[in-house]
């Protein structure tokens, strides 16, 4: 009885194992209870930021970011670990489209945890790492055709 026991145990064990895809691909599984937040931050100079962010499920509309002004969202990832939002940023006859969140310990270590700061500048677009308390360059302005 008791080894009987222990094979279904072992066999519940592989089933979630499996369940969670321990694969090269699996990296961190989201808490869903957890809030994570976004902030975008205008550090231009003397200029308006306007910004159209958007995930699969949600849209958030258009924001125009006063200079020295920000904007900040918060919203539960999925279980599944495939929340991702985007944005499509521009001032002027610039502008720039990226990932500004996904749900992987690559990004919860980028953000240094449960927020993603975003810093815009004249020269790009800086993640702000919390743990350094350092901004990082990850994208630049592209010229509008």
């Amino acid at each position: 009885m008791k080894q009987r026991m222990m094979s279904h145990f072992h066999y519940f064990v592989f089933v979630l194992l499996l369940s969670f895809g321990l694969s090269s691909s699996f990296t961190w599984v989201p808490n869903p209870f957890r809030t994570q937040y976004v902030r975008i931050v205008n550090n231009l100079n003397n200029e308006l930021l306007d910004c159209h962010c958007k995930s699969a499920d949600n849209d958030l509309g258009l924001k125009t970011l006063q200079p020295k002004g920000e904007w900040e969202f918060s919203f539960r990832p999925n279980f599944q670990g495939t929340t991702l939002f985007y944005c499509y940023f521009f001032k002027g006859s610039f502008h720039a489209a990226f990932d500004i969140y996904a749900a992987t310990y690559k990004w919860k270590w980028a953000c240094g945890g449960d927020h993603c700061i975003w810093i815009v500048q004249e020269g790009g677009f800086y993640l702000h790492q919390i743990q350094k308390d350092e901004n990082v360059k990850k994208h630049n302005w592209e010229k509008k055709i």
